[in-house]
């Protein structure tokens, strides 16, 4: 099994958790997102969107969510797919168990 360090592992590739490896990014954290799949959830699955804050067009909830997370990556988040099953939290170094990776 391939080992990866990051400052920040953030479980989740919603709006929450694109807004939070953005800002984690920009602060130099090294930080990664670990989605299980980012075409789940009630937002990707919106067909339109016309109310977002900050976003002046309709949109879909699927392009939304790409538009956001190209964002997070542009800042240097590492974007992966992966369910998380288990997080290890003994000792100095934390874990996340995934079953599955895509790289």
């Amino acid at each position: 099994m391939d080992i990866y360090e990051f400052d920040v592992v953030i479980v989740g590739g919603g709006p929450a958790g694109c807004s939070c490896a953005l800002y984690t990014s920009r602060a130099n954290h090294k930080t990664v997102i670990l989605d299980k799949n980012p075409a789940v959830g009630a937002l990707a699955i919106t067909h339109k969107i016309a109310n977002y804050p900050g976003v002046s067009t309709d949109i879909s909830g699927e392009e939304l969510l790409k538009e956001m997370r190209d964002q997070a990556v542009s800042y240097g988040t590492t974007y992966r797919r992966a369910q998380v099953y288990n997080i290890d939290v003994d000792g100095t170094l934390k874990k996340s168990i995934p079953q599955k990776v895509h790289l």
